[in-house]
């Protein structure tokens, strides 16, 4: 049997991503709320949103905590689809994200500072392997031994 389940991957990375996108959403509608768009020029619309989040720590963190807890959740259902090597499934469910996140910072479209670039690349797949080890111990808490 193989142990890489590339449906388990895809659909595990497609979790992650599309659960950053919606449990962010909130984030970027608050400082939407707050701020007067109507007057912004459209090119800076995405700048300024993003301006305004960074400038409000706890909805930076907040939502820097919310992308980072899906990447757990990405790696929980890349295991739990895979069904055997969870460890293995659930961090290489992190590989779209951290490949897109690379290709962001190489463009020099990232606006977050270099130091936390680097973190996020790091504990995006560490925390997917969390995910992969979280699903791990529930598969053998219900195996009878």
């Amino acid at each position: 049997m193989s142990k890489l389940s590339i449906k388990g991957v895809l659909i595990g990375s497609a979790a992650d991503l599309i659960g950053s996108i919606v449990l962010g959403l909130p984030f970027a509608l608050y400082s939407m709320s707050r701020l007067d768009l109507v007057n912004t020029p459209k090119d800076q619309v995405g700048p300024t949103i993003t301006a305004a989040i960074h400038a409000n720590i706890p909805l930076y963190f907040g939502q820097i905590t919310v992308g980072l807890m899906c990447s757990v959740l990405g790696g929980y259902v890349a295991a739990w689809i895979a069904k055997h090597d969870e460890l293995l499934n659930g961090a290489l469910s992190a590989l779209p994200c951290v490949t897109l996140s690379i290709y962001i910072v190489a463009s020099g479209r990232d606006s977050n500072p270099r130091w936390l670039q680097m973190v996020l690349l790091v504990a995006s797949p560490l925390l997917a392997l969390l995910g992969g080890i979280l699903m791990r111990r529930r598969r053998q808490r219900r195996t009878p031994t």
